[in-house]
């Protein structure tokens, strides 16, 4: 079963780094465990689902989060696709926003401000303590050339991260190809 995982994955040494793609589920779980954490004066526990992410048993082909660095995933807010990168050893999450006109800095950190309390809850789970999560937006990245495109730009972020290069190239993803 190695073999067969090793001829399909094109980059089989990204499952290997100390670091974590989520999908788009785990930010919709968050927008829900805020909504249910809002209900309570002051949270302390996140809810048993968050669990199964850090088990690494989602998404599918996960790993346990207890030796990662950095963790990755997409977010859709008012029909725009952006990357965040969280690297927990710098206690930062960078924001990777391939057009800069669908949200501006404030809606993007108002959106993301909740998770400074999620992410800190849920590491803590597995004893990493984070007293608290910067946000910090990166406008050094390769941008989309037209309107429709900011999901894919968001995914190629996240596996230019989960190969070790930098999504900070001139145009460096050639889309139209």
């Amino acid at each position: 079963m190695q073999l067969l995982r090793q001829r399909t994955i094109k980059y089989p040494k990204s499952f290997d780094r100390p670091l974590i793609i989520l999908d788009v589920n785990f930010y919709i779980n968050y927008m829900l465990a805020m909504l249910e954490l809002d209900a309570t004066d002051h949270p302390t526990e996140l809810p048993e689902r968050f669990d199964s992410y850090l088990e690494g048993e989602f998404p599918k082909h996960g790993q346990k989060w207890e030796r990662c660095t950095h963790l990755h995933f997409p977010v859709c807010s008012r029909s725009h696709w952006y990357a965040v990168e969280v690297d927990i050893t710098k206690s930062t999450m960078f924001i990777y926003d391939p057009d800069r006109s669908c949200s501006t800095d404030d809606q993007i950190r108002a959106n993301l401000k909740p998770m400074t309390t999620i992410l800190p809850m849920l590491l803590k789970k597995i004893n990493i303590v984070i007293d608290a999560l910067a946000i910090e937006q990166i406008t050094t990245t390769s941008k989309q050339s037209n309107s429709g495109d900011c999901g894919v730009y968001a995914i190629k972020y996240i596996e230019f991260f989960s190969i070790g290069k930098q999504a900070e190239l001139d145009n460096g993803f050639h889309m139209q190809k």
